[in-house]
């Protein structure tokens, strides 16, 4: 599995627990092993989603809340 993938992964068990759930929304964080251009894209590939919104926390926007609106995409 490419490291993308596994970030890709990460990031979803992140979005899929029950908090982040009922919340709707999640913060992700870069960890020291993803590669910059992974993590790029990865908020790149979210950010073309719909009803999905990227609030970076930070400068770098290492430390992302991903947010969505389920009902507005009906």
């Amino acid at each position: 599995m490419s490291s993308y993938e596994n970030l890709c992964q990460r990031v979803q068990r992140i979005i899929n627990q029950p908090k982040a759930q009922s919340e709707k929304s999640a913060e992700i964080e870069r960890q020291p092993d993803d590669s910059a251009d992974d993590w790029s894209r990865m908020l790149s590939d979210l950010g073309t989603i719909e009803n999905v919104d990227l609030i970076p926390l930070d400068d770098s926007a290492e430390h992302v809340r991903v947010r969505w609106n389920p009902e507005a995409a009906m």
